[in-house]
């Protein structure tokens, strides 16, 4: 592309005190812990990293890059039971919706054996057990017919991921540079810095 944009990477669970929190039930599992409990600290999370990472980086004119958002929340929660529509309208209710939303999809045991050779140790026991991440898998296929969904064969190698996801964002990032894509008015109004602590 050639040109120069201002870039925010962040990732959810946050690296505020729900997320940790979040963070706890991923390592240790979800003894005595309900969907909708886990459901709602995502939500609470979300807000708070929304109010004080999203909107000031999109206020900015920044690029905003996630690693997980509430798409990966309504296939993580859906999986639990909860209905995956439910999910994608209450967070569509409080929280800007994505310009693109890239599912790198690869096979559960391809996705295992990566996670291990990465971070050499065990999976965690709440959301990396194989039998759950099929169930995850299953769900983000049926997000495929979202037209900001967008689904990229992660097995190839990562020079080959990583150029079909500059082809798929390219325009996008365009867009954003001649000012097409901003803020919505809702969300400038009614955000402002939070903290759980």
């Amino acid at each position: 592309m050639g040109e120069e944009f201002k870039v925010t990477q962040t990732k959810e669970p946050s690296n505020g005190v729900l997320g940790k929190k979040i963070r706890e039930i991923a390592k240790n599992g979800r003894s005595n812990i309900t969907p909708e409990y886990e459901l709602d600290l995502f939500i609470k999370d979300r807000k708070e990293h929304v109010s004080n990472v999203i909107i000031p980086a999109l206020r900015e004119k920044h690029i905003v890059i996630m690693d997980r958002y509430y798409y990966s929340t309504i296939a993580y929660q859906g999986a639990l039971g909860i209905d995956p529509a439910h999910i994608k309208k209450i967070n569509e209710e409080k929280f800007p919706r994505p310009d693109i939303v890239l599912i790198l999809d690869v096979s559960t045991k391809v996705g295992m054996s990566r996670i291990l050779k990465g971070r050499k140790e065990g999976n965690n026991l709440g959301f990396e057990q194989e039998k759950y991440l099929n169930k995850v898998r299953k769900v983000f296929k049926g997000l495929r017919d979202d037209p900001i969904v967008q689904e990229i064969n992660a097995t190839p190698s990562i020079e080959t991921v990583f150029k079909n996801i500059v082809n798929l964002t390219d325009d996008i990032i365009k867009m954003h540079m001649r000012g097409k894509i901003g803020l919505p008015k809702y969300f400038e109004r009614n955000f402002k810095i939070i903290s759980s602590k």
